[in-house]
Formats: structure tokens, C-alpha cells, sequence
């Protein structure tokens, strides 16, 4: 009997050893020890900042270079690969607002980089005289500011916040005669960018209210009962709405009745009055006719109105720009928005299959 129990002890400690080599040998088949950092990331020969820490790399290439298109040079660790791979063309035109993932393998290991390139640039971030706000145009760096009727503007000290690390002039805290457009400019990094800043007299007009647009004023959707999936690639950039990014989610054909759409409230909540906006506007593209719906609600989903609009079946399948009338009686504050790209069940007002639908430039329209 104590030959049997010795024998059964042998047998476990046997089986044991033989357990405990096969998990050595799994483990050593791992490679935990591979190096996954990014080298160097070159634009152009111009070196990227890279911070291992945060997983982020920044490149600052000279102001007018074309982002559109740009073969970044990458070295990397002995054995290891990276996806997009060194040499291949990639759109980083704005990449500074969406920046884009280059994941580096080695061994068992990755490592994700958010990359951004952008051009040198130094900006006028605020300009102001007063308690009045300066109208900033960055795309054609104009400036415009609305003083009351009566306002001596032979001797103007505007405050102005602009890039940290450049040089301005005239300096801040200068008086300045704005009697005729003046030039400010800014010189950063060896380079020089320049503002015209015309000072009307009276009252600001008031501008759309841009709310959505894909690209550097992206608040998150909510998802009824679908998934929104926001910035998503524009399907179609040569028509009206050629701007790279916009909202999008997948409208199936058997779903039926309900919100099929998406929702700023909450955090991404907005605060309209209608005394002074009448209207929105927003881009819709789908591959069926029918109406589109926004529904505004105050806080609380309280006070809702829905509004609707018709996306013709004489361009499907193209951006077209819907305005939505609110009501004029309305007074109540608007703070959700929900779009809603197909009001309709599934199947009217004509059958339909599963697909895409996209919309983008939400706008509140000021009255007249």
C-alpha cells in the first residue's frame, strides 16, 4: 500500500514537471521585451516632436506646404513594422482637429502614435476694443469689429490674444488710427502672416450660428437607435458640401417605426433663442426621398416642436441643403437638437434597402 501511495506521488510530481515545462515554453515564445517607439517622423525633412509619453507626434511644416498628400519618412527599431508604412501618402489637412493613428508591431508588442502635421502659423485668436468682439475670418485673416456710432477711432487700444511666441505690430497696448483699414502682423518661426482690421460704426449684424460641422466644431451625437459615427469620411466632396468630414450612421430597411437619428443634448446641449434665430439649415444626403425632421426641445425635453423638410428625389444621393422654419410662436429657449435624416417607417415613402445616410453644416439661421 505505501508502494502505490509513493508511486501516485511520483506520477503527480511527473505530470506536474511536465505542465510547468509546457507553460515555460509557452512563455518564452513570447516577446515582451521588443521596442515599439517611433525613431524619427520626417515631413519634408522637417524632424516631428514625438512624446512616447502621450503617444503623440507633431510636425511643423512651412506655411503653404500642401497637407493633402504627405509621404511621411519614419524610422523605426530594428524587426519592427508600422501601419500606414513609412512612404505612404496620407491626407493631413486636418489632422490638427483629427489626428491620425500610426500603430507600431514588434514582437507581441504594439504601440499607437496620434499624429498630427500642420503648417506654421501664428493667429490672431481675439481681438477686441471695448467690450466689443472683432469678427475673426482666418481663411482670408480679416477683421472686423463693430464700434458704437460716435466712437473716436483716431486712437484705438485693442486687447489681442494671437500664437503664443510670436512677435505683433503694432504691439499690444499701442494706440492705433483706425480710421483706415489697418495691418496687423505676426511673425513666428522665421515666418510672417498678416491681418486687416477694418473698425466699423454700429451694430453687429448677427452671423448663422454654425452648430455642427464635421470638422473643428464636432459635438458628440447620441445615438436613437442607431450609432452615429462622427467626424466620418464624406461620401461625396464634389458637389456642394466638399468639406472632408461629416456625420453618418446605417438606416436598415426592416427596423420600422421610431427615431432613427442622432441627438445634441446634455453636455453637447445648445442655447438658442428664437427671438433671434428663425430657422436651421443642414446638409443631408441619402439614397431615398422623403422628409427629413429636426426636433428642438428645451431642457428637460420639455417644449418640443418638430420641423420637417423634403430631400428630393430629383438629386438622391447628393448633399442637399434643407432649411427648417421654427415656429413663429415659439419663445421657449431651444437647448436639444435632434436630426432625424428619414422621418418615415422603413419602406415609405418608398421601399427602401439598408444604407448609409450622412448630414453636416448645422446651422441656426438669425432672422432678418
Amino acid at each position: 500500500m505505501k508502494t502505490l501511495k509513493n508511486m501516485s506521488l511520483a506520477l503527480i510530481i511527473f505530470l506536474g514537471g511536465i505542465f510547468l515545462a509546457c507553460n515555460d515554453d509557452k512563455g518564452d515564445s513570447l516577446d515582451l521585451t521588443a521596442d515599439v517607439d517611433i525613431l524619427s517622423f520626417k515631413v519634408n525633412n522637417v524632424e516631428g516632436a514625438i512624446n512616447n509619453d502621450n503617444g503623440t507626434i507633431t510636425v511643423l511644416v512651412p506655411s503653404g506646404t500642401d497637407l493633402s498628400a504627405v509621404a511621411p519618412v519614419i524610422e523605426l527599431p530594428a524587426n519592427a513594422t508600422v501601419s500606414p508604412a513609412s512612404g505612404e501618402a496620407q491626407n493631413f489637412t486636418f489632422s490638427a482637429n483629427t489626428p491620425i493613428e500610426y500603430r507600431v508591431f514588434n514582437g507581441n508588442l504594439y504601440n499607437t502614435y496620434r499624429v498630427t502635421v500642420m503648417e506654421i502659423k501664428a493667429e490672431i485668436t481675439s481681438f477686441r476694443i471695448g467690450n466689443r468682439n472683432g469678427i475673426i475670418n482666418q481663411d482670408d485673416n480679416s477683421i472686423v469689429i463693430y464700434l458704437p456710432e460716435g466712437t473716436d477711432v483716431t486712437a484705438l487700444s485693442p486687447v489681442i490674444e494671437y500664437t503664443d511666441g510670436a512677435v505683433i505690430s503694432p504691439e499690444p497696448g499701442s494706440f492705433v488710427d483706425f480710421t483706415s483699414p489697418v495691418t496687423y502682423t505676426l511673425t513666428y518661426q522665421g515666418e510672417t502672416f498678416t491681418y486687416s482690421v477694418t473698425v466699423i460704426p454700429g451694430e453687429e449684424p448677427k452671423l448663422p450660428l454654425l452648430i455642427y460641422n464635421g470638422e473643428n466644431i464636432v459635438p458628440h451625437w447620441d445615438g436613437l437607435v442607431v450609432t452615429i459615427d462622427s467626424p466620418y469620411p464624406n461620401p461625396n466632396t464634389g458637389g456642394i458640401n466638399n468639406t472632408p468630414f461629416c456625420a453618418s450612421f446605417v438606416r436598415d430597411a426592416v427596423t420600422g417605426e421610431g427615431w432613427h437619428g442622432g441627438a445634441l443634448w446634455n453636455n453637447n446641449k445648445v442655447n438658442i433663442n428664437p427671438a433671434e434665430y428663425d430657422r436651421f439649415s443642414v446638409m443631408i444626403l441619402k439614397e431615398v426621398a422623403g422628409d427629413v425632421q429636426i426636433e428642438i426641445q428645451s431642457d428637460g425635453e420639455t417644449n418640443k416642436d418638430w420641423l420637417r423638410a423634403w430631400y428630393s428625389e430629383d438629386h438622391l444621393g447628393e448633399w442637399q441643403e434643407l432649411v427648417f422654419n421654427i415656429p413663429e410662436n415659439r419663445t421657449a429657449i431651444i437647448n436639444n437638437i435632434l436630426v432625424m435624416p428619414h422621418e418615415h417607417p422603413n419602406g415609405e415613402p418608398v421601399a427602401f434597402t439598408t444604407h448609409r445616410m450622412y448630414w453636416d453644416e448645422l446651422k441656426a439661421i438669425p432672422k432678418d
